[in-house]
């Protein structure tokens, strides 16, 4: 007597797999999302500014990794400075004030910095972005 062989143990196996997957790939996907929500809003771009550089090393920029902007604008270093510290500061008091599941998530798993230098022109001002994201 021939024994018939079940499928049903390698079908199961390969239910399991591609739930994990997708459970996986989804919680990329959400997090990149919540970097990319949280960190253009916690690091914006100068007004005016030109993009001189742009790189990430992940799914897309400000998402999760790293991403570094570069950027030129022909106002002074002071006057960069000022309005960066306004709008860091009126966000971070906001996101404190009426806190969010995005600014929340945001603010524990990303990481930002920022760089403002005379440009080499001697004119202009050089203004470099950092963010990090769960790296």
């Amino acid at each position: 007597m021939k024994q018939r062989r079940s499928w049903r143990p390698v079908v199961g196996c390969l239910m399991i797999v591609v739930v994990m997957s997708a459970c996986i790939l989804g919680s990329i996907l959400s997090i990149n999302g919540v970097c990319g929500a949280y960190l253009p809003q916690r690091l914006p771009t100068y007004p005016g500014a030109e993009v001189v550089a742009e790189g990430h090393n992940f799914l897309s920029s400000w998402g999760m990794g790293n991403t570094v902007l570069t950027l030129y604008t022909p106002d002074d270093p002071d006057t960069v400075r000022s309005w960066y510290a306004v709008q860091t500061g009126r966000f971070l008091r906001g996101a404190i004030e009426n806190p969010t599941p995005i600014t929340d998530l945001g603010r524990q798993i990303a990481r930002v910095d920022f760089s403002i230098a005379r440009a080499e022109d001697g004119v202009g001002t050089q203004i470099i972005l950092f963010g990090t994201c769960l790296n």
